[in-house]
């Protein structure tokens, strides 16, 4: 049986590492974009990393708008439908789909790109192997994430002592 505090704690933490990680993401994918739209894009490829690190800002503005509602309603109207599995389950699945778009794209794009001296060098490249770092991070923390709705469903489904469209223990 999952007591109430165990789901409470593990949700709470859970969304914060999600919802710190998208943050970062937006920060770094809205600096680069912003410094591109000004200073312009690399001139290998063009409108494939302006495409890419924009899937990425879209992917990190969603998951950090969804986590921040999430968390926030759940600790105070956890009891509530409108915060319980679906309502987590759905806006969690669709980042994650954005952030494999985005992250698995712009990792094939810069994957043998060097960012010290020669022919692929471009400005603000380290920065876009960052963005590709920390974007797989969130994908994997939104992936632990729905583990984690799915794992309460299946509780609540079996009937384990919970409510049967909330997160939360009886």
């Amino acid at each position: 049986m999952v007591s109430e505090r165990a789901v409470r704690i593990s949700h709470t933490i859970i969304f914060i590492l999600t919802l710190l990680a998208a943050i970062v993401v937006v920060a770094i994918s809205g600096s680069l974009v912003g410094r591109y739209n000004n200073d312009g894009y690399p001139r290998f490829h063009t409108g494939a990393y302006e495409a890419r690190i924009r899937i990425i800002l879209v992917a990190g503005v969603w998951t950090t708008a969804f986590a921040l509602i999430l968390l926030i309603g759940f600790q105070m109207l956890g009891n509530h439908r409108a915060f319980g599995i679906l309502a987590h389950l759905i806006p969690m699945v669709i980042g994650f789909i954005l952030f494999i778009i985005g992250s698995s794209s712009l990792t094939a794009l810069t994957r043998f790109i060097t960012c010290g001296e020669g022919e692929g060098k471009f400005d603000h490249c380290n920065i876009v192997k960052g963005l590709v770092i920390i974007s797989w991070i969130d994908t994997i923390f939104v992936f632990i994430s729905i583990i984690f709705v799915l794992v309460m469903g299946l509780i609540a489904h079996r009937g384990y002592g919970m409510h049967k469209a909330t997160l939360y223990a009886e």
